[in-house]
């Protein structure tokens, strides 16, 4: 099944498979790997109905199996998560399908989404594996790289959605579940590829929505701004996006301020005084 699209790894994907995904999630913390005699017995499930499930689980990518202490013991994957997320939008009836994949990265792969009334959403998957974020391990309640990718989805959709409710240039957030968000799709290219005609337009806008991020969600600031993660329109409108780093820490606005201005320095000529800025992204001025 590896040459299956997400959206047909979902379709083979039936009632008892999906139980035994969710019961992978929930016990991601007592388990990184759960016995298939606790399975059948969590789930009531008869022998061949786990074998079965698991064997297609395995074919469809979504879980992986390793022997420990004799026994054969199942994790999910990155698939399996993406399989979850995916049911549970179309059950809320945020999209009626998938299209193709239009991004990815080492931590997240986005894909074209469709509501029912076919408008065109982005939903994006996140992916935090066992060696990602080692350098900010403490950033997580957890360890656990499930968890991690949990916290990272719900992190970047409450920080869209604060940004956004106070008229922040964000990608619009419509949902979040799983290791997914979907939000509004934004036709635009990176600012490191865009030929800018009104750049301080463009620089004005980037730097008002970091002071609403600061002063209307409490401190917050993007933790990763770069000209790599912010998009423009033809008509120079912008979004800025990957907000899951956001974290409330002067250092790291520091950085993110920094980043963004050499940037317009180097490739425009726009020059800003750095502690003026960041008493204008505070509200100090």
């Amino acid at each position: 099944m590896n040459s299956l699209t997400l959206a047909e790894r979902v379709a083979v994907t039936d009632k008892v498979d999906y139980l035994i995904l969710k019961y992978l999630i929930e016990k991601r913390e007592k388990f990184e790997y759960v016995p298939q005699s606790v399975l059948k017995e969590n789930l009531s499930l008869t022998e061949r109905e786990a074998q079965i499930s698991l064997l297609r689980l395995i074919k469809n990518g979504a879980v992986t199996k390793k022997r420990i202490r004799g026994e054969d013991s199942f994790s999910i994957t990155f698939t399996g998560l993406d399989i979850v997320a995916t049911k549970s939008l179309y059950s809320k009836k945020v999209i009626k399908s998938l299209g193709i994949t239009i991004g990815e990265g080492k931590e997240s792969r986005v894909m074209f989404g469709y509501d029912h009334e076919d408008n065109t959403l982005a939903i994006k998957y996140h992916r935090i594996g066992r060696k990602s974020f080692k350098k900010r391990i403490s950033n997580f309640p957890s360890k656990n790289w499930v968890s991690m990718t949990l916290e990272n989805a719900k992190r970047e959709y409450e920080a869209l959605q604060c940004v956004k409710n106070n008229m922040g240039y964000v990608p619009t957030p419509i949902t979040f579940t799983t290791n997914a968000v979907a939000m509004e799709y934004f036709e635009g290219t990176p600012l490191y590829r865009a030929e800018l005609s009104d750049p301080e337009k463009v620089l004005d806008a980037i730097l008002g929505t970091m002071r609403i991020a600061y002063v209307y969600c409490k401190g917050l600031t993007h933790g990763d701004l770069s000209q790599f993660n912010v998009l423009v329109s033809k008509d120079e409108d912008v979004r800025v996006i990957d907000w899951p780093q956001a974290t409330r820490d002067e250092d790291v606005l520091i950085g993110d301020v920094t980043r963004i201005l050499s940037f317009f320095e180097k490739e425009y000529s726009l020059e800003r005084d750095l502690e003026e800025v960041l008493d204008y992204v505070k509200g100090y001025s």
